[in-house]
């Protein structure tokens, strides 16, 4: 799905509220309409006979029917609207995310002016569907209201024809000019159901537009779900075994979601104690490694077996490149993904009786605090006169260096026997790196780490250099 530019969140939220809102007024729109023209129509052929409800039906399906002929596309119209609304809202939402960063390349002008060609795009294109609306609402009201009152005189006509000297059934020219009245009153709600139906047509044609975007998005999440991004053939399954304390590829090709070979048919064992060391130029394919690990990537060939993925069972923690800070307590980021209650149970679990007891919340604070100390991070606690209960807005508020080594902390607290370190420590110094990769190499973690670093080097048993990100690669022993 990272290959395809869609605007996800528009079309959840904005484009599917209107969507349904425009669904529920359908049907009270279509009853209303249908009503009166049954009653209408009866009340047409009492007055005038079939002949009359002939002429009002030939014409009122002569000129709804060229409306419908030049009725503009306004579904293709009303779908492009919402697409340009949706990349212009995703370009504000980029730009609010990445401000300090454009800010220090300075980029502002640069950002306006992209924003503002959007913006122009879509102010055009409103202006363009406005305008098409406006000169069709013209025609419209033209055929259903203004021309009716032709085929109103000429009713009224053949009614007046059919009732002349017919004393039985007019008996003063008061009573004709009231029949007359109503007759005109028919004939012109008539005109109008038949001018609410058509607009209810119209309507259908404009939800289309929603519909198809809606639909395109479910589409795209069930392919991306079912690995269709990744191959036409079929996907593979990963394969884990949760008893199993290796990581092992079997000519498995690295593959991205458009359809770039960045390793064919890579075969490694990775054993407990032999971590691992993943190398080479930038967009070779290193972090894409991780994600196949992770399940992001599905298998495209090949076979891929490795521990559990559950950290409470210990076997396989990941930390990726960009630091994540969640929302809540400084205790919430080295506890997550887990939650309190889950994290006093682990830490009874792997470091205490296993029972729990009303001390099991300092229990796991002092445990904490242990890791905390350990990535150099304990003046955190005192920041807050709230200790572990604090909760700022944490990525704003730390440095990256801090993020990552707060992201090392949450992994020396899960202390799994694999760890995939996807280039988390690159804002860190090198000695608080070293520090990092000895504190979990003393701990009995094994890792596949992917960096540049040579500091690094003593710390892995394997290489795995991917030379060229077209597919080529080579594995050899690191030694110490």
């Amino acid at each position: 799905m990272s290959s395809k530019n869609i605007d996800a969140d528009q079309r959840l939220t904005h484009d599917l509220e209107k969507f349904t809102t425009d669904m529920s007024l359908l049907v009270p729109g279509l009853v209303k309409p249908t009503v009166d023209i049954l009653w209408f129509t009866w009340r047409m052929k009492l007055l005038t006979g079939q002949r009359g409800i002939a002429i009002l039906y030939t014409y009122m399906l002569l000129g709804l029917g060229f409306l419908r002929i030049v009725t503009p596309d306004f579904g293709d119209l009303i779908n492009q609207e919402l697409q340009l609304e949706g990349t212009f809202r995703f370009m504000h939402e980029r730009l609010r995310t990445h401000a300090e960063s454009v800010a220090f390349f300075g980029g502002d002008a640069r950002e306006k002016a992209i924003v503002e060609a959007r913006f122009i795009e879509l102010l055009t294109h409103s202006k363009y569907l406005l305008k098409k609306k406006w000169v069709f609402g013209i025609l419209d009201d033209f055929i259903t209201r203004q021309l009716p009152n032709n085929v109103t005189w000429l009713l009224s006509l053949l009614y007046a024809v059919e009732r002349h000297g017919d004393v039985a059934s007019v008996s003063s020219e008061g009573d004709l000019a009231n029949t007359l009245r109503f007759l005109a009153s028919v004939v012109s709600q008539s005109f109008l159901a038949f001018g609410d139906i058509l607009k209810l047509d119209r309507k259908f044609v404009e939800i289309s537009g929603g519909i198809n975007r809606i639909s395109e998005l479910e589409e795209i999440m069930d392919a991306a779900q079912s690995g269709n991004f990744i191959s036409n053939e079929a996907i593979l399954p990963v394969k884990d075994f949760g008893s199993k304390d290796a990581i092992s590829f079997s000519k498995v090709d690295i593959v991205t979601p458009n359809h770039k070979i960045l390793a064919r048919e890579l075969t490694c064992d990775i054993e407990l104690g032999d971590s691992m060391l993943i190398t080479g130029p930038n967009g070779s394919g290193k972090s894409s490694v991780s994600r196949v690990l992770r399940g992001l990537w599905p298998v495209a060939s090949g076979s891929l077996s490795k521990p559990s993925e559950y950290v409470d069972h210990c076997g396989i923690f990941y930390v990726p490149q960009r630091p994540y800070t969640c929302l809540g307590t400084l205790r919430d980021q080295i506890i997550y993904p887990l939650s309190r209650e889950e994290a006093e149970f682990k830490a009874l679990k792997m470091y205490g009786k296993g029972t729990l007891d009303p001390d099991t919340g300092n229990y796991l604070d002092a445990r904490l605090q242990v890791v905390l100390e350990n990535v150099q991070l304990n003046y955190l606690l005192e920041r807050d006169e709230r200790g572990w209960d604090a909760s700022p807005n944490w990525e704003s508020i730390l440095s990256l260096g801090e993020q990552q080594r707060l992201a090392m902390a949450r992994l020396f607290f899960h202390e799994p026997k694999f760890a995939i370190l996807d280039e988390c420590t690159n804002a860190t110094s090198v000695d608080i790196e070293e520090q990092l990769y000895g504190i979990a190499r003393d701990m009995g973690i094994t890792f596949v780490t992917s960096s540049q670093r040579p500091a690094l080097i003593p710390f892995h048993s394997l290489e795995l250099r991917l030379i060229d990100g077209e597919g080529n690669w080579e594995l050899r022993k690191i030694k110490q």
